[in-house]
């Protein structure tokens, strides 16, 4: 099963296994995660079956993130995006006023030992281009007012995604030193840098020249 068919056709239950027999602080139809991650130490993903669990945290990842990318960049659309997506908010309550980092989706459950580390690793790239694509589609489809290239730019602008991009010699590849990301946080950062700057080559190719 791709991660696409997996978003589409089995995240959604995966999402109510993880919130069953737990009080999520609904509101308006909008979950608060973050207890089940501050207080629980993620006991509540024993719930999601365990082959789903790296899928299910990358799209639970991305989802978060977007929609905290709206808070923070684009608040005068906050909003309208909260109620067309109704996606879960990573907070404590949803009168907590911060934010949680959405990097602890994945780092709390590698290090509670509900998924490994290389199954994280492995399914990120592929996240990575599905969280591009979905959000391009989004925006084009209901937010047109919204520029997918203005949302990424602010979006890798923030020091919460971007900030730790740093690098880290691997073993010797083909006789040349080999790059690669520090941390997870480094390799969301740079999948991300990568997927967008692809998206903005195919823009250009795509755009009307100006030329006779």
């Amino acid at each position: 099963m791709t991660l696409k068919n997996y978003y589409y056709q089995t995240f959604p239950s995966d999402l109510a296994h993880l919130f069953r027999g737990f009080d999520p602080h609904e509101h308006a139809g909008i979950l608060a995660l973050g207890s089940i991650w501050a207080f629980s130490n993620c006991a509540q993903l024993a719930q999601v079956p365990a082959d789903h669990r790296p899928q299910f945290l990358a799209c639970l990842y991305f989802t978060v993130l977007v929609d905290q990318a709206m808070h923070t960049h684009f608040g005068w659309q906050a909003r309208r995006f909260e109620e067309l997506t109704r996606y879960p908010k990573f907070r404590v309550g949803l009168g907590h006023p911060a934010h949680m980092n959405p990097i602890l989706i994945f780092e709390k459950p590698i290090h509670h030992s509900y998924v490994s580390a290389d199954a994280i690793h492995q399914i990120i790239p592929e996240a990575i281009r599905l969280f591009v694509d979905e959000t391009v589609s989004f925006f084009r489809d209901h937010m047109p007012e919204i520029q997918a290239a203005d949302f990424f730019s602010r979006l890798l602008g923030d020091p919460d995604v971007n900030g730790a991009r740093q690098w880290a010699y691997a073993a010797v590849v083909d006789g040349q030193p080999a790059m690669k990301p520090a941390s997870l946080h480094a390799l969301l950062a740079h999948e991300l840098s990568s997927a967008v700057s692809e998206l903005n080559k195919e823009a250009q190719q795509d755009a009307p020249s100006n030329g006779g």
